[in-house]
């Protein structure tokens, strides 16, 4: 009798039992599955978003390798020219692909090649002051420094009917000194570089290119030289690739201006709303001040 009423519920603890095995096995390895599949999408979505450097505003100096400004905007710039037999293929190249550049020239060359100043400056590039003969400044006589920069000047804004607002020390060769007195005497702003590609060395067109378009930042400014074959090969790989990354470019003193525009707006922060479209349209290309068309 006793067993009768013991075996139903001897049978119900077990039946209840392999239930809750069964449903054990059928939860359990969802969930690890579940998580897995979460974490490999959080992974991807992170390494398809590359972090990026915030825009910090800075006026910029008289003494300039680069500049702080809010969106991808490069300088490239050719220095020696120009040459007679590269430097317009150049300006054939930067036409095609509707990139701006800015050519430190030496006086001596840009006498007697005055008509590729002149297409340079009507096409929308700058031209900058090398000095007439490559000298070093450092090392040089105050009396000659002086006079290849007023030479060069004359030269330069003959050719083109433009003021000249930059110059580069040849082999970048200056100090505060120098750097004053191109400024204060003759209202130009000593340019150097960030990126240098050393194509004097002819290392090779690729090398070249990666150089330029690997290294180069927002506010970038490039030295290539216009009067290397080797060179001239490269250009249409740099314009392409950093085309290609997003960048556009532009001539030193728009990359100039533009930092300027910003670093104001960014301290006024106030100030009318025109302010804040100003940087978003220079953000999206819009809006660029003419080439050497710029105030200070």
């Amino acid at each position: 009798m006793n067993m009768k009423r013991i075996l139903p519920i001897l049978l119900t603890l077990v039946l209840g039992a392999c239930s809750t095995q069964q449903q054990q096995k059928i939860q359990v390895p969802d969930t690890p599955a579940s998580t897995t599949q979460t974490t490999q999408k959080t992974d991807t979505k992170v390494a398809a978003i590359p972090s990026a450097k915030p825009f910090v505003p800075a006026i910029p100096g008289i003494r300039v390798s680069s500049v702080s400004v809010p969106g991808n905007y490069v300088a490239i710039t050719f220095d020696d020219g120009p040459s007679p037999a590269l430097t317009p293929k150049v300006l054939d190249i930067l036409k095609r692909h509707g990139a701006a550049a800015t050519f430190f020239v030496l006086g001596d060359n840009a006498s007697r090649n005055s008509s590729i100043l002149a297409r340079a400056a009507a096409e929308g590039h700058e031209i900058g002051n090398h000095t007439f003969s490559h000298i070093n400044m450092k090392t040089t006589a105050r009396e000659q420094v002086c006079s290849e920069i007023s030479r060069t000047n004359s030269i330069i804004q003959a050719a083109t009917g433009k003021r000249v607002r930059v110059m580069r020390p040849p082999y970048g060769s200056t100090n505060t000194e120098l750097v004053n007195l191109m400024y204060n005497q003759y209202n130009l702003r000593s340019i150097l570089w960030n990126v240098d590609t050393k194509d004097w060395q002819r290392p090779g067109v690729n090398v070249v290119v990666q150089r330029a378009v690997g290294s180069a930042k927002p506010g970038s400014i490039i030295l290539l030289h216009d009067i290397h074959p080797s060179t001239l090969a490269a250009v249409e790989g740099i314009v392409t690739g950093l085309q290609a990354r997003g960048f556009k470019l532009v001539t030193v003193s728009q990359l100039i201006e533009i930092g300027r525009r910003a670093a104001q707006a960014a301290e006024a922060p106030a100030a009318a709303v025109s302010g804040t479209q100003t940087l978003q349209a220079q953000q999206n290309g819009q809006g660029l001040p003419a080439a050497q068309d710029v105030q200070y």
